[in-house]
């Protein structure tokens, strides 16, 4: 049986998100198995280099990836004018989609989608999509939201436009969720 994977960590440089120190983090791979784990922390890339550093030494893949947030006009119709944007999961799988993330999460930051929080634009994947791999989020993922506010015409449009984007490299999240 293969081990387990996973491809949605949030480490303490998700700012009020996550608590898990990189050590922490080796700790409970080593513990069970784990031969490589995702990093995605929430908008940023701090812990990249820390984690690429203490889990190599130990055997263990790391995987780089950010959780970005992103602005969608059919998303902001359905939703609240001061609701989360809501985010899709990126992984690097090369060295080209690495300096994709560090593209995009700049762009958040230098260049905000919004004015009140770090966000990138839907559009800004376009050329910046080679290298990556994308998870649709989860819960809080676009594609859930539309869905959950009734609107499935545009959450289907968004799964085509996704899927376009990271051909054969486009993959639905799955989380458990009490409520």
């Amino acid at each position: 049986m293969n081990a387990f994977i996973h491809l949605h960590v949030h480490s303490a440089y998700s700012l009020s998100e996550g608590a898990i120190s990189m050590s922490r983090l080796k700790a409970l791979c080593l513990d069970a198995g784990t031969p490589a784990v995702a990093i995605t922390d929430t908008n940023n890339l701090f812990g990249a280099l820390e984690v690429s550093e203490t889990l190599a030494k130990a055997g263990i893949q790391p995987i780089i990836g950010l959780q970005q947030a992103f602005r969608l006009d059919s998303l902001a119709e359905a939703e609240p004018k001061d609701a989360k944007p809501a985010s899709l999961v990126l992984l690097a799988q090369s060295a080209t989609g690495y300096a994709n993330l560090m593209k995009l999460s700049s762009s958040g930051f230098l260049h905000s989608a919004r004015e009140d929080c770090v966000c990138a634009d839907i559009s800004w994947l376009e050329g910046a999509a080679d290298g990556l791999i994308c998870l649709t989020g989860g819960f809080d993922g676009p594609v859930d939201r539309l869905l959950r506010a009734g609107r499935p015409d545009d959450a289907a449009a968004l799964v085509g436009r996704l899927a376009a984007l990271f051909p054969g490299r486009l993959y639905a999240e799955l989380q458990r969720h009490e409520g």
